[in-house]
């Protein structure tokens, strides 16, 4: 059972002008695929493919995940039929409960078909804090979203993740909603989505803590995306979450996350992305807010 909060402790790339339809993630509800734009013309840029993959590989070896993960960063609007992925690295600068710098890895794995895309995500991250202190995080990800031609898809997804920064030493959630993409065009797309979540966490916490060490809830998941593409190879995304729990409306979490992207070759493209984080009811010891500042190159095979 979770202790009501007045008894908890308070603590301190897009590749061409023409938008195709978006597939299904974290974020607004996605039309059917437009295979029409799908296909890439070969260019001199390829042969270079195998060594920007090793370098990726190189400079991106882990990726921090916070308790709540933006996963509509993630996606990928153009993955064709069939599979598919990405492989990205970043470095983090982190303020709040923790002040360090790290590198960090993800990857994402795309099956599509004419009916459904599924979409599997995994982080890793590794750093050291104030040269003196270790830290660690990991996460997978699993959805699956059925195509419509109605302005409304459904979905499913289920989670497993682990903070040591948040003292989050297990967390699983799966869930279930809609989502719609509201207008859409050669300057992006703008969309949303709503969705039910049974969340379990587990927190690596002292015996005296008032903030319970596991909690069983169910949350509302709401977010609003927005994707501008203001040049060929210029891509901005927004995307805001806001996940209330349904017993406790006081008892909120919200996530804003600013990404920009641009391309540097057919396959590898540089990002820079900021988030903030807040929890109404952090466990005892942990800041309500977090920010973090990533840069990093993402390849696309």
């Amino acid at each position: 059972m979770r202790v009501p909060s007045k008894w908890r402790k308070k603590s301190p790339l897009y590749r061409s002008s023409v938008v195709p339809r978006p597939i299904t993630f974290f974020g607004p509800t996605d039309p059917p695929i437009d295979r029409s734009v799908m296909a890439r013309p070969h260019d001199s840029t390829s042969s270079l493919r195998p060594s920007l993959f090793a370098l990726c590989l190189l400079v991106a070896s882990t990726h921090a995940a916070h308790a709540q993960v933006d996963v509509e960063r993630l996606r990928r609007d153009d993955a064709p039929l069939g599979r598919s992925g990405t492989l990205g690295g970043d470095m983090t600068i982190r303020t709040g409960n923790v002040d360090f710098i790290q590198i960090g890895l993800n990857a994402r794995l795309y099956d599509v078909t004419e009916s459904a895309t599924t979409l599997m995500v995994l982080n890793g991250g590794l750093g050291f804090l104030r040269r003196d202190r270790f830290a660690s995080s990991g996460l997978a990800h699993l959805r699956r979203t059925y195509h419509h031609e109605r302005l409304v898809s459904p979905e499913w997804y289920g989670q497993l993740n682990y903070d040591r920064a948040q003292l989050l030493s297990f967390r699983a959630l799966a869930g279930g909603g809609v989502r719609a993409a509201f207008a859409q065009g050669d300057w992006g797309t703008f969309g949303a989505g709503s969705a039910l979540m049974l969340e379990h966490e587990r927190l690596d916490l002292p015996e005296d803590a008032l903030h319970p060490d596991q909690t069983l809830t169910v949350r509302w998941s709401n977010f609003l995306t927005l994707r501008v593409v203001p040049e060929a190879n210029l891509v901005v995304t927004s995307t805001t979450y806001f996940q209330p729990e349904v017993q406790d409306f006081s008892d909120v979490r919200a996530l804003q996350n600013l990404r920009l992207a641009t391309e540097v070759t057919d396959a590898l493209a540089l990002t820079v992305s900021f988030d903030l984080r807040y929890d109404s009811d952090p466990p005892d010891g942990i800041s309500s807010l977090d920010t973090s500042l990533r840069t990093g190159v993402t390849y696309t095979y």
